[in-house]
Parts: C-alpha cells; sequence; structure tokens
C-alpha cells in the first residue's frame, strides 16, 4: 500500500532564472530582511492605513466548511498524510516536522511532502486492495472533494529552515477518480528564492505563500494539467530537494474562495522610488511586527497598490507593512525604506456547527436496544471468541475500565496478521440489517518511535467489517480495507452501502464499501441489506505485517462498537436537536433549524420549537430564531467544541426521512451545516 515513489524534478539555474523573471510581479515570497536598510532618499508609506483597521467576515475555506476543521495546525493530523517525515508535532498552533531523507515504507531516499486533504489508497498497487474503505475524511469520497471553480485561492504560512541555496518547492493534486496518487499530470514548481542580478538569495523563515490556482503558477517548464473540476488530492512540497534534517514549520493552510470576502486595496505613498524598484508587503499578527511574513512580493512600485483578497487570511488578527526594494542585487536582501505597522485587520472567525444528534452513534443501537447489553468493552462476553477450526488470531488480551486491548498475531503461513474480534450477537434475535445499518467502533492505535505514517499503514494499520449468516463463502460479505491514525479515533460506516460489487472497470464500484470481486473471491458479497437479517458481525481490527510485530504498531485498543439505525421520532414528540460549534454560543446572535428531505436545500422547512408551535398556528409563518443553552453531551457521541441544544417539535411534520440543517450567524460570518444521517419521523 506504498504510494508511487516522488519524481523529483531537476530545474536548471537557466530555467530558475526565466522563472523568477517571468514571476517578478506575481511571486509572493521574500527573503527575510534582519539586515535592513533605510536611505534617507527614499521614504514609502500606506496611501490608506485605515482600510487595514477594519473587522471582516472569514472568507469561505474549504477546510473550515467542507471538512468541518480548519487546516489550523491545533492538532498534528490537521494535514491528511505526510511522507518523509520525523520528529513530527504540532503545539500552540503550530506544525512541526524534520525531514527524515527517506520513506520509510520502502526505504528508498525521499525528499518530504505532505497532504492537507489525502485522496486515499484507491490505485491498484503491486496486487494489493485497489479501493479503500472510507473511514476518515478523505477525498476519494466525493462530499470531501475539493469544488475548483469554487475553491481557487492556495494560500499557507511556512517556514523552511534552513534553505538550502535555490531549491525548488511545488504543489501537487489530483483529480482521477478511483483516485490515484498526485503526480506531474497537475502540478506546479518553482524557485523558492529571490533572483539578484548575479545570484540567487535563498529564502528562509517565514512566508505567506498565495497561489491563484487558476493561473499559471509554475517556472517555465514546471507546470502541467488545470485546476479544474474535482480535486480529490492536494499535496504540498516544501522543497523538493532539500537534504535529511531539513526543519519545516506549517502555521495555517487555507483553500478559499476569494469571492466570498472583501479584497482590500492597498495603495501606497512613494518618495524617491527609481524605475523598476519593487514594493514587498509584509504581514504578522502583532503591531510589533514579530515573524513577519511577505503576503507579496516584487510588486512593480510604480504599480501604485495591491489588492489583496482577505479570503486567503485565517481568523485573527493581522498587522501589515510595506518595503521599498531596490531593482537591483540588493532588492533581494535591503530595504530602501520600510513603512509603520498599520492594523489590525480583524478576520472575524467562522461558526462551525457539528452535528451529534442526529449522527452515526446517536439512533437506536443492536446490542443496547436488542439484546440490552451494549459492546462497550466491559467484559469478554461482549465479544465471542471462536474455537476450531479457527485459530487464534489476538494475543494478550485484556479488559480494563472498559476498553479491550490486544496483540494481533501472524499465524504460519500467513505472511500477516488476521485478527479477528467477533462481535456477541444473538442467533435467535439477529441484527436487523433494514433498520440496523452504522457500523462504529472506537479504536486506538499508537506509532511507534521513528515511525510515520505512511510505515504504520504500509504494516497493517487498518481493518475491515465481515458479516454472514450461513458461511462467507455462502451469503457472507467482507467490506474493503479501512486505514487508521495514530490515537483515539471514531471509524464509522455505512453497512448499508454494501451492495454486490461490479466489476473493477465500473467507476460506481469506487463508491461500494465491498471489497471488488477482481482482488477477494473469497466472501459470496451478499450486501448488507439484501440478506435481511445478519447472524455474525466480525472485525478485523489490524492486518500486521511482519516488519511491525513487537513493535507496538501491532497492539489495537477498543472502547466500544456500535450498530445503530437512523435518529426517530414519533410525530407530535420532542426531538432533542444535540450539536456543538467552534465559538462560544454567546457570540452567536443567531442559531436557526431547517429540517430538509435534500442537504443541497439546507432550509426547506424550518424546524420549530414547542414555544413556536403554540404560538403560531401556521408552522410556515412562526420565525424559529432562538437562542440556545449549553448541555451535557453524554461521552459516547461527544461533540467538537461548544456544545448547543435544540427542542425540534414534530407534531407539524409530516412522517417521512429528514436531515437536520443550521444557520448560524455571529453578526460578521453566517454558515450552513447539515447532519451527516437523518431523523425518520414516524406516523
Amino acid at each position: 500500500m506504498q504510494p508511487p515513489r516522488h519524481l523529483a524534478r531537476l530545474i536548471t539555474l537557466a530555467v530558475l532564472l526565466c522563472a523568477a523573471v517571468g514571476f517578478a510581479g506575481q511571486s509572493t515570497y521574500a527573503r527575510g530582511d534582519a539586515n535592513a536598510q533605510t536611505p534617507t532618499a527614499a521614504g514609502i508609506s500606506f496611501g490608506n492605513p485605515n482600510a487595514l483597521t477594519v473587522t471582516v467576515a472569514a472568507g469561505d475555506d474549504f477546510a473550515t466548511n467542507v471538512l468541518g476543521d480548519a487546516w489550523d495546525m491545533n492538532v498534528a493530523r490537521d494535514l491528511g498524510y505526510e511522507i518523509a517525515f520525523h520528529n513530527i508535532s504540532a503545539s500552540n498552533g503550530i506544525w512541526s516536522g524534520t525531514y527524515s531523507g527517506v520513506e520509510q515504507a520502502s526505504g528508498t531516499a525521499s525528499t518530504g511532502y505532505v497532504f492537507p486533504l489525502f485522496q486515499g489508497f484507491s490505485t491498484p498497487i503491486g496486487g494489493q486492495l485497489s479501493q479503500e474503505l472510507i473511514v476518515n475524511k478523505i477525498g476519494a469520497s466525493d462530499r470531501y472533494a475539493i469544488n475548483a471553480a469554487k475553491y481557487t485561492r492556495l494560500s499557507y504560512r511556512m517556514s523552511v529552515s534552513p534553505r538550502d541555496n535555490s531549491r525548488p518547492m511545488a504543489v501537487y493534486w489530483t483529480t482521477a477518480k478511483p483516485v490515484t496518487w498526485p503526480t506531474n499530470n497537475n502540478y506546479f514548481a518553482r524557485t523558492d528564492a529571490c533572483q539578484g542580478t548575479t545570484a540567487f538569495f535563498p529564502w528562509s523563515g517565514w512566508h505567506v505563500y498565495n497561489f491563484d490556482m487558476t493561473q499559471q503558477n509554475g517556472a517555465a517548464g514546471n507546470n502541467a494539467g488545470a485546476w479544474a473540476g474535482t480535486v480529490r488530492g492536494l499535496r504540498i512540497d516544501p522543497s523538493i530537494v532539500n537534504a535529511a534534517g531539513t526543519q519545516v514549520k506549517i502555521d495555517w493552510i487555507r483553500l478559499s474562495d476569494p469571492r466570498s470576502a472583501p479584497t482590500i486595496s492597498i495603495p501606497w505613498n512613494i518618495t524617491g522610488a527609481e524605475a523598476n524598484d519593487r514594493v514587498d508587503i509584509y504581514v504578522a499578527d502583532n503591531a510589533a511586527g514579530t515573524d513577519a511574513a511577505p503576503i507579496a512580493y516584487g510588486i512593480l512600485a510604480s504599480a501604485g497598490k495591491y489588492d489583496l483578497p482577505t479570503s486567503i487570511l485565517p481568523p485573527g488578527q493581522h498587522y501589515f507593512q510595506l518595503r521599498l526594494k531596490d531593482k537591483v542585487e540588493n532588492g533581494c536582501t535591503v530595504s530602501k525604506s520600510v513603512s509603520a505597522w498599520v492594523g489590525p485587520l480583524t478576520i472575524a472567525d467562522e461558526p462551525v456547527i457539528t452535528f451529534a444528534k442526529p449522527s452515526m452513534t446517536s439512533g437506536p443501537d443492536y446490542a443496547t436496544e436488542v439484546l440490552n447489553q451494549p459492546w462497550d468493552m466491559s467484559g469478554s462476553d461482549d465479544i465471542v471468541t471462536p474455537g476450531a477450526p479457527y485459530p487464534q488470531t489476538i494475543a494478550n488480551a485484556t479488559y480494563s475500565n472498559g476498553i479491550f486491548s490486544a496483540r494481533a498475531i501472524i499465524n504460519a503461513p500467513q505472511t500477516e496478521s488476521d485478527s479477528q474480534i467477533w462481535l456477541h450477537v444473538d442467533p435467535s434475535r439477529p441484527i436487523n440489517s433494514n433498520r440496523y445499518r452504522y457500523f462504529t467502533v472506537r479504536l486506538k492505535v499508537d506509532m511507534p518511535a521513528g515511525r510515520d505514517i505512511n510505515w504504520a499503514i504500509s504494516n497493517g494499520w487498518g481493518g475491515r467489517v465481515i458479516w454472514w449468516n450461513t458461511g462467507i463463502q455462502t451469503d457472507g460479505s467482507e467490506s474493503k480495507y479501512g486505514t487508521y491514525y495514530e490515537g483515539w479515533r471514531n471509524y464509522s460506516v455505512d453497512l448499508a452501502q454494501a451492495v454486490p460489487p461490479l466489476p473493477l472497470s465500473n467507476l460506481a464500484q469506487a463508491d461500494n464499501i465491498l471489497t471488488p470481486r477482481e482482488q477477494n473471491s473469497f466472501p459470496a458479497q451478499r450486501g448488507w441489506t439484501q440478506l435481511g437479517s445478519v447472524s455474525y458481525l466480525r472485525f478485523d481490527p489490524l492486518e500486521t505485517m511482519q516488519a511491525a510485530v513487537g513493535t507496538g504498531a501491532d497492539i489495537f485498543s477498543i472502547d466500544w462498537v456500535t450498530l445503530t439505525a437512523n435518529d426517530e421520532v414519533k410525530r407530535g414528540q420532542i426531538f432533542r436537536i444535540e450539536a456543538g460549534v467552534n465559538v462560544t454560543p454567546s457570540s452567536l446572535q443567531s442559531i436557526t433549524y431547517y429540517y430538509t428531505t435534500s442537504r443541497s436545500q439546507p432550509t426547506q422547512s424550518p424546524a420549530l420549537s414547542a414555544a413556536q408551535t403554540a404560538a403560531a398556528p401556521a408552522p410556515q409563518a412562526a420565525t424559529n430564531t432562538v437562542y440556545l443553552p449549553m448541555v451535557t453531551i453524554p461521552t459516547l457521541n461527544p461533540v467538537a467544541g461548544n456544545p448547543l441544544a435544540y427542542n425540534w417539535d414534530t407534531s407539524g411534520v409530516a412522517p417521512g426521512t429528514y436531515y437536520i440543517c443550521s444557520v448560524a450567524n455571529t453578526g460578521t460570518n453566517t454558515a450552513t451545516y447539515c447532519s451527516d444521517t437523518p431523523v425518520v419521523v414516524l406516523p
């Protein structure tokens, strides 16, 4: 399950010279000005400093609004994947990693690169499974893919140290389905240095990289493809040929719609400028300009202004400075004049709503509702250990404080583990597969010291779900293989998406959760709802390879497993909507709830509260804007951020299946979100 190896492109000095000249007016990079000088003959100042002391709404950002989690580097896994990094951490909103110089899964030399949006592993690789069970937010799922027509501005704040000579950086993306790893079909690369008249000056320190993805961004001969259609994977190469030991820091990444936020014109007043002098614009998050980074570089002074699309900046306060640069060699290293810092430009936080109820874990649970014994790992009776002729597939099993832990073992002559957890199902009360459909496991795996996510997944960090009645070859089904991240995480799959596999040549098979027949003929692959009832449910938590045995990567822990139906409410009763918001509830001017038959029409019908239905005879005439209290959400179903609740009165709702949507308004920003799963209103 290794990705294609990174094919580094050697960019010659001649090409780099052309690139630097060709992009001088659009470049968004600059060298740190440790030796800045301010000759008295020249001066520069802001023409409208008040324009940079306002509050504006945050632009529509892909990670915030589609993934529901901004790439703000508050946790290391804000990046979906990385290759050839070690010493990875996230602290105070800064992701940090060091080039290891090797792709650990294959042992081959490689520079480091990161994926803000990881596409997944669907490409056929060396006889392994050709498609992936999607249990994380990856681009292989169309729901988490990028609409390239909407999100066209890529910006990020990054530091590479040391910056070796004029080493190039690159951006790659993929639009393929089933997904492939980004290649030279869609990419751009350019030197990461300032070109003087006789030499390059490597850029070092923090920089705000800012690309209009609809334009040609790469150096001549070092770009291909187009930012168009549906983008399923996005990769950033901080420096494609820097050596092992290079440290990379990332503060934030944004992929935004520039039309969704104001563009602020930044004019300047200049005295003593010469023809072809340049202007750099720096940004910092404090008035002292600490850790200032260039946000625009090499603008002709004679242009008189720069138009700043504010969507490229994250929420927070931002201060700005102008630097007038000489047209010749010193333009890389010496400022002729530097303005005062002005600001702050305040980017207001956008509310993000995450639904805890309805969700994949909030509906009626089979083990709880039917067996009166939830699979909460409180004891060994939650798991059925099969006897002969089945071999033992796990060792060192323990139950402690509601957590089951074990080690996956490899039985000869197998080359990988076939660890199995058979969940307790009563054959006299089998699973109604037309009702219970959402399988969720809360599982933890830990990263061994000195290893990375690519090594861990290549050596067994993944699992699958298997079910049957009579036998696997008779009426059984096996899901595709889904991969894990480190730490405690919930992994969910909608088993109702399991339909008899199609040929791999049929693109619809990419959305099926069952293993393609070309890859595995062992199970009958009958599907889930097609069976009507299921008597055996098995979860395979790890498929450990020999390289992982004894490293700790072969150990897993399970907190709980659920198999739930859609949330339900009888018409006329109250359904309690539970959600979380990333801002304080007091900062919300209003939050409005709706129910809808389609997430594409989020405001289809107002979801009225009991007080509103009592006050208004006709639901369509009622207001449904309310202020929400904080509530306690069960541990099994936590919310991200500050919890909220709303009591939806269904007395005026026709029986049916509805998604819940909300429109949150902070006064500056308005955002709309919908639940992943619906509520069934019963007669």
